[in-house]
């Protein structure tokens, strides 16, 4: 069997704590030629097959299937908010980050997936962690072996800071936090569009186009200027333009010259609004409210059910303009750091 054959197989029954060991072994002592992060990682899988824990650099199709019904379980049961990033990580698996880390735990208990956490840090220097246990199987220190192990990972990379989500009204997972001495930092609204609310057509002066691979250096430095990320190298790779229908970019002109950016994403007849926003000189003016009701038009065009955007609570001007639009707050993610 090879590498790539047993990385994207690990977490099936038939693929044995021996076969790994000994594929382990022999990569070892043939010093076959994989990275020394691959060797680390294969060890570390090695390492906890008895303990029912998977670790993997990413998650693959099927992996992410199991993931979601763990997920649809937890949600299930308690109606909190997950943010585990999954549609996220799957566009990004095969681009190349120059520092990312995209770390995958599974716990699984006779063949079942019952607890998850997973690492990213989006390419930047702060690694945001999430997870999940099956409702049945809380209480037997699951997410806290996951936490441990991960937490050896993220401090071989010495990020800036490592955050902790958690929905707001997650009793046991603020409880987990807190035993970890975690610090609140911030939090942020998840809203969704009020299909109730009447829509108001006019002409507008702004004109939204597909963003494309030219315009990769521009996007990346409206990210930087909206929400204080370094302006990567563009050799190194940043978000992607456009993947399929499911993610779109696009860039905001008036009159010719480019005044902002918004990107979209369609999962599973959902929409989802993010990294939008307006170069300084040109706030203040509506061009704002122009952007979003067209960004709005193109996603109801497509039929999408529910659209859904995420803002920071302390974002007074942007909260003002979603909830002007039609957007109402459905949860709270709070955000802490525990490194």
């Amino acid at each position: 069997m090879s590498l790539i054959n047993l990385k994207n197989e690990t977490h099936k029954s038939y693929v044995s704590f021996i076969d790994m060991y000994d594929f382990y072994i022999e990569m070892k002592n043939n010093k076959i030629n994989y990275n020394k992060h691959q060797l680390r990682i294969w060890g570390r899988i090695m390492t906890n097959c008895e303990n029912n824990i998977i670790m993997k650099e990413e998650l693959n199709k099927e992996d992410y299937d199991v993931v979601k019904r763990l997920e649809a379980a937890c949600l299930g049961v308690q109606k909190t908010e997950l943010k585990l990033e999954l549609d996220f990580k799957m566009r990004h698996s095969t681009n190349f980050v120059e520092n990312r880390i995209m770390a995958e735990f599974l716990y699984y208990d006779s063949k079942i997936l019952v607890g998850y956490l997973g690492l990213c840090n989006f390419g930047g220097d702060t690694v945001e962690i999430s997870g999940m246990v099956h409702p049945k199987f809380r209480g037997r220190g699951i997410y806290k072996k996951l936490f441990l192990i991960a937490k050896e990972e993220w401090q071989k990379i010495s990020p800036l800071e490592v955050l902790a989500l958690c929905d707001h009204t997650s009793t046991s997972g603020l409880a987990f936090i807190n035993s970890q001495a975690g610090e609140y930092v911030s939090s942020e609204y998840k809203m969704c569009f009020n299909k109730k609310t009447s829509e108001v057509t006019h002409d507008y002066v702004i004109n939204l186009r597909l963003a494309t691979s030219e315009d990769a250096a521009e996007i990346n430095r409206q990210t930087s200027i909206y929400f204080g990320d370094p302006e990567k190298d563009i050799e190194t790779g940043i978000e992607p333009i456009r993947l399929d229908n499911t993610f779109i970019s696009y860039l905001a002109e008036l009159k010719g010259e480019i005044i902002g950016k918004i990107h979209i994403s369609v999962i599973d007849n959902e929409g989802f609004i993010y990294g939008f926003g307006v170069l300084p000189y040109f706030r203040g003016k509506g061009y704002g409210r122009e952007i979003l009701n067209i960004t709005m038009n193109i996603l109801k065009e497509k039929n999408i059910e529910n659209i859904f955007l995420d803002v920071a609570t302390e974002n007074k001007s942007a909260l003002d303009l979603y909830e002007s639009c039609g957007f109402e707050e459905i949860s709270v993610m709070d955000y802490y750091v525990v490194s």
